[in-house]
């Protein structure tokens, strides 16, 4: 069977690399060429062809070329291969780890300036503690949501329940879900804070007041500063300690 011979610009064509690319691999002696033509041009067979190919995947998997080559020259090429993927893989996670944490501290600290208008950071410390509070709210906020479910799938129970019974116990089922609504608003206005947009100041609300003001998800209660007396949606935030 004859053996097909590429040259450079065919090479390149076929890998979707540069011709400057296909030289350069030459000269660092990654893929050489099986033969060279009287005239000097550089050929390269289908196993030469094949051997491109896969550099070319390694690099897409961003390995340095120096580590392509020791792959390449290995004895147990399948061995070496996945020993640098899985320590490529465990930088990457590493890395990952890293940015989130990053923009975790970025996302905070871009929160906490734009909320305030002013640069209320004054440390690495009060960064740290700020995150610690923000994510203890996040997790008040979920166990809030947990517990608003649950009671409304009491509430559908016993309307259930009390329209099929009636009397008495229709009175004691109205009770106890008016005492668990009371506990879950007690629950909501001991755990959050609202910062006004107009004076940039904290302030909680009583247990009342959490009563009587409706929440609109995202946007928060409908609420009068109680130091600049303007009004405003304002969203849930954590308490100060």
């Amino acid at each position: 069977m004859m053996e097909n011979y590429y040259t450079t610009g065919r090479l390149a064509e076929l890998c979707g690399v540069t011709k400057r690319t296909v030289q350069y691999y030459d000269l660092e002696n990654i893929v050489k060429p099986s033969q060279i033509s009287e005239g000097g041009r550089r050929l390269y067979t289908d196993e030469d062809l094949k051997k491109f190919k896969l550099v070319c995947l390694y690099r897409k998997l961003e390995l340095p070329l120096k580590e392509i080559k020791i792959i390449l020259n290995s004895d147990d090429q399948y061995k070496m291969l996945r020993n640098i993927l899985a320590e490529h893989q465990s930088t990457i996670d590493y890395q990952i780890k890293n940015l989130t944490e990053l923009k975790e501290r970025l996302s905070v600290a871009l929160e906490e300036i734009t909320v305030n208008k002013t640069i209320s950071l004054a440390s690495e410390e009060e960064l740290e503690q700020l995150i610690i509070r923000k994510k203890h709210h996040k997790k008040i906020e979920r166990i809030t949501y947990l517990l608003l479910t649950f009671y409304v799938m009491i509430l559908f129970l016993s309307c259930i329940v009390g329209s099929l019974s009636g009397g008495i116990l229709m009175h004691l089922i109205i009770g106890v879900n008016v005492l668990l609504l009371f506990a879950l608003i007690f629950f909501h206005s001991a755990q959050n804070a609202y910062v006004c947009p107009n004076c940039n100041k904290k302030f909680t609300i009583s247990f009342f007041k959490d009563i009587v003001t409706l929440n609109n998800g995202k946007k928060g209660k409908y609420l009068e500063c109680p130091y600049c007396h303007q009004k405003n949606w304002l969203a849930e935030t954590f308490k100060d300690e």
